[in-house]
């Protein structure tokens, strides 16, 4: 009969028994590892100062590798790309043109046939025509009052709109580009009816669920061209227009009796360069005071970006593909479309309506400036909007989220303005060289870039490398999966005698 010290000494070496091939293949690894050092760390012969030294300075190697490669990972994480300049300019005909939007300060057309009658608070109020209503009530107050009244829904809105708008042959004498006429056709803006040249149709760029007045914004269709890739490789005509040299010229002559036609307002006209892709925003405008000749050179700000960025997420590369966000009231993404969806959502939130100018749908409510309420609404939308746009509001819980990131492509056409006192008012419009640098978003760190970081980190503190990960999957599997077959077999063997 056993004693319980002699059950315990029995299960002591029977710990040991199964102890003692693991830590000889441990130690068999060790001393033939690749990886340096390892091998200092058994052997009979060595003290356990030794021993303990190595050990130590295997530890700060290991700690050196895990801070340097976390900082890889970072890197490869959080900024996988940046931006330098392309070896390669981009040509004139390789962008578009401009699109170019020409605005007015006027309230309403004073020639127009239009008759001003409406029931305020249930008393009938006839004003008569447009003339005599600007002569009659000559201020901004006496519009804003009526179109809150009567056109604060949108098929009256729409046909007054589109009954008192300055039309293009009252304000243009002439228009050309390459020696061709070219149209203006209307569009929305916070300035009221405007007209552009070289947008693209609305069927091209609003999605189903946002309204146009059937008058508003009508152009060619676009033809051989995208967003993200610009041109296809054609002789023949396309759209939106492009110029083929630096003198090609869109030529602009504006009536210089403008104050003949608007009602209330000051004598200018505005013009926006945009891109043909985006609505005009009516914060970067260039007055164009009535009897200059005025020639503007367009040198644009090109941003392209590798197709090898789509194959990361657009929070990794911090931009959009035109193909990668959803908008609901546009057919693809661009900054400047995002945050005008942005700004709208937010309004009608926040204030249960919409201006015309933003996107909307058919049953949306318009706002009316006029009402007190509303303008005061309005204009605290707009500067939180403002403030969130140039992140002075990043903690307000209160702030839309947008989530509005730059495009990974994208075109900004910055102007120089020459003019010279005329008899008339006209303004010429051109890039002003051939060719022009770019800028290129590329791959920082690819996959292939990380992990030849991290071996050369590897290799460099512990010499590491591929083998060395063959070797520890030999010892751990190959080398224990062959003695087991061993042992069975040799049980099988001592089974069949």
């Amino acid at each position: 009969m056993t004693t319980p010290e002699g059950e315990d000494r029995a299960k002591i070496e029977k710990k040991n028994s199964s102890l003692g091939p693991i830590w000889k293949q441990v130690s068999e690894f060790m001393d033939h590892s690749s990886i340096h050092g390892f091998k200092y760390l058994t052997g009979s012969n060595r003290t356990i100062f030794e021993k303990s030294l190595w050990f130590l300075v295997l530890s700060v190697s290991v700690y050196t590798c895990s801070i340097l490669i976390k900082s890889t990972w970072q890197k490869w994480e959080e900024n996988p790309t940046f931006v330098s300049f392309s070896q390669t300019p981009v040509r004139v005909w390789e962008i578009p043109f401009p699109a170019v939007t020409i605005c007015f300060d006027y309230a309403y057309n004073k020639q127009s046939n239009y008759t001003f009658s409406c029931t305020p608070d249930g008393k009938d109020w006839h004003v008569g025509t447009a003339s005599e209503a600007c002569e009659a009530y000559g201020h901004y107050k006496f519009f804003n009052e009526f179109s809150l009244k009567e056109f604060s829904e949108g098929p009256k809105w729409e046909e007054f709109t589109i009954r008192t708008a300055i039309l293009p042959q009252q304000f243009l004498h002439f228009v050309s580009f390459q020696l061709k006429s070219v149209l203006f056709s209307p569009t929305l803006t916070r300035l009221g009816v405007c007209y552009s040249f070289n947008t693209l149709d609305k069927t091209n760029l609003l999605s189903n669920a946002s309204y146009v007045p059937s008058f508003f914004g009508n152009q060619d269709n676009v033809s051989c061209w995208s967003y993200d890739k610009n041109y296809c490789k054609t002789n023949k005509s396309v759209y939106p227009h492009r110029a083929k040299t630096m003198d090609d010229v869109l030529t602009i002559g504006l009536n210089s009796r403008l104050e003949e036609l608007g009602c209330y307002g000051e004598n200018y006209y505005y013009i926006q360069l945009h891109h043909p892709g985006e609505i005009p925003n009516p914060q970067d405008i260039i007055p164009i005071e009535i009897q200059r000749d005025y020639l503007i050179f367009i040198k644009p700000e090109i941003i392209i970006a590798s197709e090898h960025l789509k194959t990361y997420s657009p929070y990794r590369k911090k931009c959009f593909f035109s193909d990668e966000r959803y908008l609901k009231f546009y057919k693809f993404y661009t900054q400047a479309n995002c945050k005008l969806e942005c700004r709208a959502n937010y309004t009608l939130r926040n204030c249960g309506c919409v201006p015309h100018e933003l996107p909307h749908n058919k049953t949306t409510k318009l706002c009316a400036r006029s009402n007190l309420t509303t303008y005061h609404c309005l204009t605290k939308s707009d500067g939180i909007m403002d403030e969130t746009e140039s992140g002075l509001r990043e903690n307000d819980l209160n702030l839309p989220l947008c989530n509005c990131l730059p495009s990974c492509n994208s075109i900004r056409y910055n102007a120089r303005i020459n003019w010279v006192n005329s008899a008339i008012t006209r303004v010429g419009i051109k890039f002003d060289d051939t060719s022009f640098d770019v800028l290129e978003r590329q791959e920082l760190f690819g996959d292939v870039d990380f992990w030849a970081s991290c071996g050369g980190i590897l290799g460099l503190f512990l010499g590491f490398s591929i083998i060395s990960l063959a070797e520890i999957g030999y010892f751990l599997l190959v080398r224990w999966l062959c003695a087991w077959v061993r042992r069975l077999w040799n049980k099988l063997s001592l089974f069949k005698k």
